[in-house]
Order: structure tokens, then sequence, then C-alpha cells
């Protein structure tokens, strides 16, 4: 299985122990903050004034531009988006994004009482850090048994 990880930059460090997991369950994964494979790496700390920037003006910048193409074409390369959260606008982006093209998308998380969304029955798993071996069943058969 080819694995795109969408999250915010916050869990960077998770989401690279998690990329690691995957390859050693021998799945492909392309994750936003690691440029080790050649990947390219944009984070918000690269602009001057972030603080001036508005959605509109980033989108239209050459940086976004690259970040979005990159972005794009490894949802595109993925048969799976896993989307960790919490995260990003962005990554519910990603997810959406990826259902409309036929992708799976797991979403892994605490899922705490009172804090939920209706539309994450877009997903076609929603997982609990506890049972975070859930995943590997799911990258290996795309469905769970019961």
């Amino acid at each position: 299985m080819k694995v795109y990880i969408a999250s915010s930059w916050k869990n960077c460090d998770i989401c690279m122990d998690i990329a690691k997991t995957i390859r050693q369950w021998g799945h492909e994964v392309d994750l936003f903050c690691d440029d080790s494979t050649g990947r390219f790496v944009f984070h918000w700390s690269e602009l001057d004034s972030p603080e001036n920037i508005d959605a509109i003006k980033m989108v239209n910048s050459e940086q976004g531009k690259k970040a979005f193409a990159e972005d794009k074409k490894w949802i595109d390369w993925a048969d799976v988006v896993v989307m960790v959260l919490p995260c990003s606008k962005s990554s519910h982006l990603e997810g959406g994004y990826a259902v409309g093209k036929g992708k799976k998308l797991y979403i892994i998380g605490d899922f705490p009482k009172g804090d939920f969304d209706v539309m994450y029955g877009f997903s076609d798993a929603l997982i609990r850090w506890s049972d975070f071996e859930t995943l590997k069943e799911l990258l290996e058969k795309g469905y769970i048994e019961f």
C-alpha cells in the first residue's frame, strides 16, 4: 500500500514515528515533514512575515503553489490517506480530496466525548490511539473483520 500521512506540523514527531512503523509493516509512505526521501517540504516558518500573509496571498505565492503541487502529487500517488489528529484545515481538505478521488481515509485520534464531527463519516475508519494496531490490519486487508 502507498500511504500519505496528513496532519499538523505540531504532530511532526509522532507522524515520523507512525511513518517508520508503517514502513516496517512493508508499505510505502509519504510524509509532509520528511524531506529524507527527496520530497519538497514547506514550513510556514520559512516566510518572512507570516502574520502579514492571508490565504489568498499564500495560495498565489510561488511557495504556496509549489507546496500545493507537491502535496497533491503525493495524495494522487497514495492508495490511502492517514489523517493524524489534531490537525489543520489543510489536512482535512487533503482527506476530503482523497475520498473524492476514491482513496481510503483512516483517521487516528483520541476522539474525546463532546468533540465530534459528523463529516468524519466520509472516512473509512476512525481509529483510537489505543487501537493503533487496527491500522495495520486495514492497510493489509482494506477492511476489519468483526
